[in-house]
């Protein structure tokens, strides 16, 4: 079996506070890929989460342009999987996500994926 290995260039990007419980944030990356009809996974990274999404552009052009990015909606669909968010904390990470956006369209790879680090909130 042929195995590889490769030098790793990470350039850390512009950041938001958590305003939400790490799990919280997890679940709502997964939402959002659902939504735009990407895949999502996550994983432990040394001290922090992964997320990955497979389609970047998908998932930035809906946070940036689409106005059922809210947290209203967010909120409901986090509830019926059972997790449980104040509104207005929502509202917080959203609208940062939002001017975001922009930004992070710089750290999508050659592939299309787009990875976040969620740190300890």
């Amino acid at each position: 079996m042929s195995q590889s290995f490769r030098a790793v260039k990470e350039i850390w990007n512009a950041h938001s506070s958590c305003f939400v419980e790490p799990g919280e944030l997890i679940a709502l990356f997964h939402d959002l890929a659902a939504r735009v009809g990407t895949a999502s996974d996550d994983h432990p990274y040394g001290d922090k989460n992964a997320v990955w999404v497979e389609d970047g552009n998908k998932l930035l052009d809906y946070v940036e342009a689409d106005e059922r990015f809210s947290a209203a909606s967010f909120k409901d669909s986090l509830e019926e999987q059972g997790i449980f968010s104040n509104e207005s904390d929502l509202t917080l990470v959203i609208d940062n996500m939002r001017s975001l956006a922009k930004q992070w369209r710089s750290s999508i790879g050659e592939d299309g994926e787009l990875v976040f680090y969620i740190d300890a909130c």
